[in-house]
């Protein structure tokens, strides 16, 4: 993976070499000093707090067995920043921080929203969802979730409507497709990935993240001050986009890819059907105030 120039290529995947310093290589069959085992998608859940984290590996050294353990500490606390949520009205989570979506497995985008609108039918689309007019959030004012600065906007990427999945076309086939195309997104770099996108920074090393948004419809630029509730765009689909949504994720630093996502609990939403107060998840029903 590493000689390949894989890990490279999904650096945000390890908050660029904060995880992995550069100086460090993966392992073979052998661990040696200044290498380390990648083991990925591990779930570690617990009720209640934990402070801290034990890993202990038992391995065999010159024809002996032996325990090596260490302690990493845990950080569990959501924004400390007041947010709202970035679009009027009634919306859907397609994908939010559960397990069963990619987003809990990317470090950047693990707490993030995908966010779209659905109509009468349940649907996210009239017609046969061909064009990008067919999709009920299409052109839907995207709000700034809190106040703070613009650090960073784009603005002039397209939108590709081959990149949503045709009527004739089955699940797996479209998924096949929709790989090999992501792919070649990651390798012409970031803004190819994530489209017209603002970024602000809110102080508190929190930085709001709004992604896929329309060409042409950004209205705030690097260093413009801004509100919450201000318009800062439209929600589109460019980048690396299945169809129209907005892509929200808030993070601890200017990058929105090389950075770590921070969980948020937002002051102006009702869950439908959540029975207690509790974080928004995939599948959710949300109407802002």
């Amino acid at each position: 993976m590493q000689a390949g120039g894989v890990l490279q290529e999904v650096a945000f995947q390890f908050c660029g070499t904060s995880l992995i310093p550069s100086d460090v290589k993966l392992a073979g069959p052998d661990l040696n000093k200044n290498q380390a085992l990648l083991i990925t998608s591990q779930v570690f859940a617990f009720t209640g707090t934990r402070d801290s984290l034990r890993v202990k590996v038992d391995g065999n050294s010159g024809g002996k067995t032996t325990e090596v353990s260490g302690t990493l500490p845990i950080k569990s606390e959501f924004a400390k920043n007041t947010y709202i949520f970035p679009l009027r009205g009634v919306s859907y989570v397609g994908w939010g921080a559960s397990f069963h979506t990619g987003h809990r497995w990317a470090i950047p985008e693990e707490f993030a929203l995908d966010i779209a609108k659905l109509g009468g039918d349940g649907l996210s689309h009239k017609g046969d969802g061909t064009r990008f007019e067919d999709y009920y959030a299409y052109g839907s004012d995207v709000l700034a979730a809190c106040d703070g600065t613009v650090v960073e906007d784009v603005n002039d990427q397209p939108e590709d409507p081959t990149a949503m999945q045709r009527p004739d076309e089955s699940q797996e086939a479209y998924f096949a497709r929709l790989q090999k195309e992501q792919g070649a997104r990651l390798g012409k770099g970031m803004i190819a990935v994530t489209g017209n996108y603002v970024m602000i920074d809110h102080g508190k090393n929190e930085y709001s993240f709004y992604a896929h948004l329309q060409p042409g419809s950004v209205r705030v630029h690097k260093g413009d001050r801004v509100k919450a509730g201000d318009l800062i765009g439209k929600l589109g689909s460019s980048g690396n986009s299945t169809e129209p949504h907005l892509h929200f994720h808030v993070c601890d630093s200017n990058d929105p890819l090389m950075s770590a996502g921070i969980p948020v609990n937002f002051s102006n939403v009702t869950i439908q059907w959540a029975d207690v107060p509790r974080p928004i998840q995939s599948g959710d029903v949300i109407i802002a105030k």
